[in-house]
């Protein structure tokens, strides 16, 4: 234990980029081991150094298909989120879920029943779970209506910390744009898109005020 430890803190990077055996460390710790908590050493120590990769829990295998908590299926889900609650406490203030929505949505289902408070926390760029939810586009009313119908006024007015979209705009924005699902954000809450036309002019208008200086700026100095 103390030797892995001290190998990670001489170089942190290779926790997520060694291999062994054309695996990712991650995954070779937890496939070629029998004992379930050498994937607790690991994981102990990958938070510690990553901890904004959720310490490579779902760092994904060289063909991009399994992810690292994929690969414990062989030890159990039980036994495996046991592990994972060792090392995460459930009343983390990490935003998990917010990982687990961006990176491995499959199992968003294990991970929410275990973490329900995660559901409150926001991510490091401010956003929160609703906000991460509808960026990754995993959400259309047609499969989530009641997500949609549940929405709160205040976070279907909110703007994204990231992109400074309303959710309606998040929806419109993404290639599999649905209109069904616009519509019922707009129809709780018409006057965003008023705001939204407003806030548009007003950028243009600036814009067009900062290109005129610009401009003027640039034959002044032609004129020198």
């Amino acid at each position: 234990m103390r030797r892995f430890e001290y190998l990670a803190e001489w170089d942190p990077d290779c926790l997520m980029t060694g291999t062994f055996r054309d695996l990712p460390l991650s995954h070779a710790i937890i496939e070629r081991s029998g004992d379930i908590t050498h994937f607790n050493l690991f994981l102990t120590t990958a938070l510690k150094h990553h901890p904004q990769n959720l310490g490579l829990l779902f760092q994904r295998d060289s063909s991009g298909g399994k992810t690292a908590y994929g690969a414990t299926e062989m030890h159990g889900k039980d036994e495996t989120i046991n592990i994972i609650k060792q090392c995460i406490p459930t009343d983390t203030t990490i935003p998990i879920l917010h990982h687990v929505i961006k990176d491995a949505p499959q199992f968003m289902n294990d991970f929410s029943i275990h973490y329900p408070s995660a559901t409150y926390l926001r991510d490091e760029d401010g956003r929160s779970f609703v906000q991460a939810e509808l960026a990754e586009g995993t959400k259309i009313f047609a499969n989530g209506g009641l997500f949609f119908t549940r929405m709160k006024d205040d976070e279907i007015a909110e703007l994204d910390p990231v992109t400074n979209q309303y959710p309606f705009l998040t929806c419109a924005s993404r290639e599999t744009g649905d209109l069904s699902t616009i519509f019922v954000l707009l129809s709780k809450n018409p006057s965003l898109l008023e705001k939204y036309i407003e806030q548009t002019t007003d950028e243009f208008a600036e814009d067009e005020a900062r290109s005129r200086k610009r401009k003027r700026d640039g034959d002044n100095g032609d004129e020198e």
